[in-house]
């Protein structure tokens, strides 16, 4: 596994302030930076008001973090991506895929 995971994404740690409606807003902050390994997926169609817009999805072979779940978020190559799975790389789950899908600006 040696020089595989060759690429720093940062994780980004979620934030949340009371608003002055009684609600609550939420912000992501840059967090740690870990090594990956990260390929590019096909891209996805999603709904962006009335046009569909083209978000590009990304697989990050990462060690594995209890503070990763499924909709964190991380940034890679200057656009940040929200979790929507995590697999398994092997047996003993040392090392996980992030599944990360482009979040639309």
């Amino acid at each position: 596994m040696i020089g595989v995971l060759r690429y720093q994404i940062e994780l980004l740690t979620r934030s949340r302030a009371p608003d002055s409606g009684g609600g609550a807003s939420v912000a992501y902050a840059p967090g740690a930076r870990i090594w990956a390994a990260v390929d590019r997926l096909g891209s996805v169609n999603a709904p962006a008001g009335e046009r569909m817009r083209r978000l590009r999805r990304v697989r990050a072979l990462v060690r594995n973090r209890a503070d990763v779940a499924p909709g964190a978020r991380f940034r890679f190559d200057g656009a940040d991506y929200e979790v929507v799975a995590i697999e398994s790389d092997d047996e003993k789950g040392r090392r996980v895929f992030l599944i990360g899908e482009e979040i639309a600006q």
